[in-house]
């Protein structure tokens, strides 16, 4: 063998070993992809989750009183509930206060804790769904949350045990899961508390009919638009889908323009063609579900198309919405809303920075 043969044999094992080279790194590259893609799969079921949490928790509409002095006291808020109970089609609501730093007993026990009190009047599973129900006529009753309960009795099954709060002792009803410590209670007459906010449970298909008729029977209370939380989610996690169609659409088109350019005969002309239906498939596909996916709210429609001021009226009532949601004081029934609504921004935002990161990989690759 002479020395031209051991040249071509050296070049041909080097050409050998850069060819499995590269394909490692091919093989290592669509790894990586494949698993950022699972990541990101991940994140975007998790957004979803969380924003259908949040949406299914605020079927209830909240308002708050513009100040202290416009809270309701017992007397107020009973006649407003008796009132309700003469309308033809009743609401369902309940008025409600928090109070921080309350000495709360075990009955029969030496332990007291500081917890945060909530005075209701009206229904507790407005506030709490899925636990046991105070109303106006149970005034002898509490719930309490698992927190307060570990450090009043040291378990969590103390259903019918009592607590003494402000010289009154109340049987335990129902045991809230929650790491906050707290329990609530109907208002009684000498409490002299007032009471600054409301939940209110929206009938089906009339949102500003409730908050209307909530206005007429306890006064001009200003509500907290929380459905703005659930647009902002839905437009977090509506990123994802958007920012793949837009991709796709990209590649279809360059493809589309790679076959003009390289390849003018019947097969090229068909291949075009096949790049041509998907694009147009994908532009029409992806318009129709946007505009399926789409859900104007009721009381966003005017009665009449020509009605041109109701717009402005109705920024204005939303950017008011919006202003008392956001100064409004963030309370315990409050954190379960606000709690699923920080998750379902982060896990989205992370769904969308790495389909980001994804995309401009693919494309700076030529894929």
């Amino acid at each position: 063998m002479n020395s031209n043969d051991l040249v071509q044999d050296d070049v041909w094992i080097r050409k050998k070993y850069k060819r499995k080279a590269v394909c490692r790194k091919k093989w290592i590259a669509w790894c990586r992809l494949y698993l950022l893609g699972m990541v990101i799969l991940l994140c975007f079921i998790e957004a979803v989750r969380h924003a259908e949490n949040l949406k299914s928790q605020l079927s209830v509409l909240s308002f708050t009183a513009s100040g202290q002095q416009d809270g309701m006291d017992q007397a107020a808020a009973r006649l407003a509930q008796e009132q309700n109970l003469l309308l033809e089609a009743p609401l369902e609501f309940v008025n409600w206060t928090q109070k921080n730093g309350i000495q709360a007993a075990a009955g029969g026990l030496e332990t007291v804790e500081e917890c945060a009190a909530l005075l209701l009047c009206g229904r507790s599973d407005l506030l709490f769904p899925g636990y046991a129900v105070l109303d106006m006529e149970v005034r002898d009753s509490c719930l309490i949350s698992s927190t307060l309960s570990e450090k009043l009795f040291g378990g969590a099954d103390t259903c019918g045990l009592t607590v003494e709060v402000q010289g009154r002792t109340l049987e335990v009803l129902d045991v809230i899961d929650s790491e906050e410590a707290f329990l609530a209670y109907e208002i009684a007459e000498n409490d002299t508390c007032l009471l600054d906010r409301a939940s209110v449970r929206c009938v089906p298909g009339s949102f500003g009919k409730t908050a209307e008729s909530y206005g007429q029977l306890c006064g001009g209370w200003e509500r907290m638009e929380n459905r703005v939380l659930i647009w902002i989610t839905q437009g977090m996690y509506g990123l994802v889908p958007c920012i793949l169609w837009l991709f796709l659409i990209c590649y279809c088109r360059c493809m589309l323009r790679n076959v003009g350019e390289t390849d003018g005969g019947c097969a090229g002309r068909t291949e075009r063609l096949l790049w041509k239906i998907c694009l147009y498939l994908l532009l029409a596909g992806g318009i129709l579900l946007l505009i399926r996916s789409i859900r104007i709210p009721e009381d966003m429609i005017p009665a009449k198309w020509s009605n041109f001021e109701f717009w402005a009226e109705y920024g204005k009532r939303l950017g008011a919405s919006c202003s008392a949601l956001i100064r409004s004081e963030k309370k315990i029934p409050d954190i379960p809303i606000w709690k699923e609504f920080f998750r379902a921004i982060l896990w989205g935002a992370g769904a969308v920075i790495g389909e980001t990161v994804t995309v401009h990989g693919l494309t700076g690759r030529g894929l």
